[in-house]
């Protein structure tokens, strides 16, 4: 079903969402068209603790109750973009997925919270306005919008839960060159890492998504460890029996906006839901999933090999590691670099590797660990080798 689901995607992908942060006025006007959708029904659950709505988008009138939220952290927003998406493709109707769309409505409820922290969300921020790191919040909720989901999802009993994140871009699969795309975790309920029902449930379907992900991204998927933690949202979902699947969206090479793991998002969900609501996950194993290797910080985004570290006669020499950082700045996300390390870094790969053993470094007197470039040149016979704006012309706006 994926592959049919991805080869549409164009006709159901909300083209006015180009960017991860996408304005406030954009959010309004989806949560008004979602409302007047007479196959999605849009209520107001609860209020962040800046009395933001906190919304819940529904579909489905099926005995099967599903459940999945986004933006738990503020600025994790590839998965959101994704929901977009897929609340188009449940809004439309006689087209080739009449069929898929009418099963799924009559065999689950499918109950969304596409935003949950919005007062993160506004400033592009992990945290709560209170500062509060909601995915650390499961026990003793403390923020607002931590008892809002804990008592949704109560009042929910799902078969299936997703908890949809966004990781941070430069995580390798295992200690391998390979930047993860995806990331999945079928979460522990408790400290023994008990198989439970529910963690199995779980374990199958992640086990169907893995093989389809390898499909499209080859040696770019991996999965968190499993090490239980009682504040965290996905451990204690499953030890409710909630059947909960960690979905995390890493990087995807120069795409900074990751509009590729969004189509990826929106097809693996739909494809997920149909699995449920044709209990296709029944028939799974667990070991692809199982045999994926863990998460791992092994990539720079730039890798200059042997480069010049000063500009002196007989400059000193070593490896560097350039990284992309991002800036939240009026509305939009600004990308500069970080010099993040300077010495030997053999053990390590770079998205692009260069070998600098005859660059010379050009205005700066020296290179400084930690600091933000904007401009960073190279020459060799005085003719520029390597400039640090061709790398940033060639992210994904």
């Amino acid at each position: 079903m994926y592959k049919n689901i991805e080869n549409s995607y164009d006709s159901f992908k909300d083209a006015r969402i180009k960017e991860r942060a996408f304005s406030y006025e954009l959010w309004l006007n989806l949560i008004d068209e979602w409302k007047q959708s007479p196959l999605l029904d849009v209520s107001e659950i609860g209020q962040t603790y800046e009395g933001k709505p906190i919304h819940q988008v529904k579909f489905g009138v099926g005995p099967i109750h599903i459940c999945a939220w986004s933006q738990m952290h503020g600025d994790e927003a590839t998965a959101t973009m994704a929901l977009a998406d897929i609340f188009l493709f449940l809004s439309q109707k006689e087209d080739t997925f009449h069929d898929l769309r009418e099963k799924l409505h009559q065999k689950i409820t499918l109950f969304v919270i596409p935003r949950l922290n919005a007062d993160g969300a506004e400033r592009w921020t992990r945290e709560t306005a209170l500062g509060i790191d909601m995915n650390r919040d499961a026990s003793k909720l403390n923020s607002p919008e931590a008892k809002i989901l804990h008592d949704w999802a109560h009042q929910i009993n799902p078969l299936f839960s997703f908890n949809l994140h966004d990781q941070h871009r430069l995580y390798s699969v295992g200690n391998t060159p390979h930047q993860t795309h995806i990331a999945l975790l079928a979460t522990t309920g408790d400290e023994a890492g008990t198989w439970t029902e529910s963690r199995l449930r779980a374990g199958k379907l992640a086990n169907r998504l893995t093989q389809i992900v390898q499909e499209i991204y080859p040696n770019k998927v991996a999965k968190w460890t499993d090490e239980y933690n009682p504040r965290a949202f996905g451990d204690y979902f499953q030890g409710q029996n909630f059947g909960l699947i960690l979905l995390e969206s890493g990087g995807a090479g120069w795409d900074l906006e990751k509009q590729s793991l969004r189509k990826t998002n929106a097809c693996l969900l739909l494809d997920a839901f149909y699995a449920i609501a044709n209990e296709e996950w029944k028939t799974e194993e667990i070991s692809t999933y199982q045999s994926l290797l863990t998460n791992e910080r092994n990539i720079f985004d730039i890798k200059l090999l042997n480069a010049p570290i000063d500009n002196k006669e007989k400059s000193v020499r070593a490896d560097i590691g350039l990284n992309i950082c991002e800036e939240y700045i009026n509305g939009e996300i600004i990308f500069t670099w970080t010099l993040e390390e300077i010495g030997d870094l053999s053990i390590y790969t770079g998205l692009t590797e260069i070998d600098a053993s005859d660059y010379q470094l050009v205005d700066l007197q020296y290179l400084e660990k930690g600091k933000n470039y904007t401009s960073l040149q190279m020459t060799i016979n005085h003719q520029t080798a390597f400039d640090l704006t061709h790398y940033t012309n060639k992210i994904n706006k």
